[in-house]
């Protein structure tokens, strides 16, 4: 990957997605079939027994599975299938770095993985998504 690609993925990532921000999320790195996606864990992120609701959890993976994927092609993509583990609790105050990879790429479908760990190492979860290139140019 040319480091200007790599900007540009990242300018798309953390300066054009409001549900990003609004989640504290930003993608710190990229390269040929991977990304890497942070979030501080906030509050409001929190399920009610104060560990990272699974929901949060799983946009983590979902973003950082999807720009793992327009780092090899740089075309729009849309979830079609995922499957998350969640192995451990993360809780408040932890910063979470999930790490999507590419496994396989297709004509139409993407085949990816992606794992989220929290500051010591600790792997909270494992995901598998399934990814649909719709045909249209990401806009970089």
């Amino acid at each position: 990957m040319t480091p200007e690609l790599r900007d540009k993925l990242l300018h798309f990532c953390n300066d054009n997605e409001p549900f990003l921000t609004h989640n504290y999320m930003r993608m710190t790195d990229a390269d040929d079939g991977t990304a890497t996606i942070v979030l501080p864990m906030q509050e409001n992120s929190l399920n009610r027994w104060g560990g990272a609701h699974g929901g949060i959890l799983f946009s983590l993976c979902d973003v950082a599975t999807g720009m793992a994927i327009m780092s090899v092609r740089q075309e729009k993509v849309v979830t079609v299938n995922a499957s998350i583990d969640y192995l451990a609790a993360a809780s408040a105050g932890s910063t979470l770095t999930a790490v999507g990879r590419v496994d396989r790429v297709g004509g139409k479908l993407a085949f990816c993985t992606a794992e989220i760990a929290d500051e010591t190492g600790k792997v909270v979860v494992r995901s598998h998504t399934v990814m649909c290139f719709t045909g249209k140019k990401l806009e970089l």
